[in-house]
Parts: C-alpha cells; sequence; structure tokens
C-alpha cells in the first residue's frame, strides 16, 4: 500500500469534515483559523527526528535538529549515526539516553530486526507494534511518525501535552484528560482524528499566543 504525508488540503477538509457536526470546532476554526500540515518525509530521518523531539517543547526540538542535521550534512546512514560518539551527540544537545535510543535505530536497522521499508503496508496496529518494539519508540513516537510521515489519518497521540491542553481549552474542561480519557472522548473523531491532533496544537498554540 503506498502511503503519502496529508497536504494541507486534506488536513483542513478533514478538520472541516469534523466541524460540520461539532459546533465548538467550528466555532474555534472561526477564532484562529486551520493549521497547515506538518508532513515529514518517510525513513530514517524522520524517526532520527523524532527522538531529538521527545519531551521538548518544539523551538528546543528545532534547535537541536537544526544542529543534528548541520552535522550529518543529511546523510543518515545507520554507520554514521553509530561512529558518532556519546560526547559528539551531547555537544549537538543529545542526552546519553537519546543517543542509545538513536543507536538502537541504527543497530536495528543495520540487523534488519527494524524493516521501515515494510510499514506502508501494515494495518495501523501491526505498524505500531513494529515501531513500538523500538527502544525508546513509545506510542507517542510511533503516532507521531504514522501521522506525519506515512499520513494516517486516524492516528491521535493522547499523549502529547499540548494535545491534552488544547482539548481542555477547546472544551472548557477543569482539568485536562487523562490520555486514556482523551481516547475516549475523540472516538467521535475517527476516522480524521490525525488532523483534529493539528488543530488542537494550532490551537493551543493560538491561545498561547494570546496570553
Amino acid at each position: 500500500m503506498k502511503r503519502q504525508p496529508m497536504t494541507t488540503d486534506e488536513v483542513q477538509g478533514m478538520i472541516r469534515r469534523v466541524a460540520e457536526t461539532c459546533p465548538t470546532t467550528a466555532a474555534a476554526i472561526e477564532r484562529v483559523g486551520l493549521p497547515e500540515t506538518r508532513a515529514q518525509t518517510q525513513g530514517i530521518g524522520t524517526f532520527l527526528r523524532v527522538i531529538c523531539g521527545q519531551q521538548l517543547s518544539v523551538k528546543a526540538a528545532a534547535s537541536i535538529w537544526a544542529r543534528v542535521e548541520a552535522h550529518f550534512e543529511g546523510d543518515f546512514a545507520p554507520m554514521r549515526l553509530l561512529d558518532l560518539e556519546p560526547e559528539g551527540w551531547r555537544k549537538l544537545g543529545l542526552s546519553g539516553q537519546k543517543t542509545r535510543y538513536i543507536h538502537g535505530l541504527a543497530n536495528a536497522l543495520v540487523e534488519g530486526s527494524f524493516r521501515p521499508e515494510e510499514l506502508p503496508g501494515m494495518e495501523d496496529a501491526e505498524a505500531l507494534a513494529h515501531l513500538t518494539a523500538l527502544k525508546g519508540f513509545g506510542t507517542w513516537s510511533a503516532e507521531i511518525y504514522l501521522l506525519f510521515a506515512e499520513g494516517r489519518s486516524d492516528m491521535f497521540p493522547a499523549d502529547d501535552l499540548a494535545v491534552q491542553k488544547g482539548y481542555q481549552m477547546l472544551f472548557g474542561l477543569d482539568d485536562k484528560p487523562t490520555p486514556k480519557v482523551l481516547r475516549e472522548l475523540t472516538a467521535r473523531w475517527a476516522p480524521h482524528r490525525g488532523p483534529m491532533a493539528m488543530f488542537l496544537w494550532h490551537y493551543y498554540g493560538a491561545a498561547t499566543l494570546d496570553d
């Protein structure tokens, strides 16, 4: 199966379809507009970028990624990643733990235990299982990759703090929902939960700027 990142038109179209049955979303679109796509290329570069961005703000993640990309000049061959010692990764802004994750990714690619070229042909659950078998690649990382690089429109990263806060603000909740509760609350958005996650990021970002 051929999978491609979603275009901005596709993302916005799916959000509008949700808005047709969700007046709260429709009103929010009037206030903050619609997000653009966050498409990423498929392959090792995006896996590496996801690891670099784990548990960091968007700004901090972008800064580290810029240093990593400049160092490797876009060539993320597994052996090049393995050749860089932990101290080298530290100078780029990566912790020892993230360095171990990156080396684990590179080793899995070299050994063939991780086969990203087969991901597009897998169903969602199978693809998630294959990705989360990588050490350091949890559910959030797997869902982010499948949403942005493969355009799987029903991937919803409920573990993401900004997504949780975005939902809380959009619907005026007293507390941000837990990932489990958030998945239940957003089940009604299927099969467009991925674009709606992008809208929650967008909405939360707009609300933060207003502050």
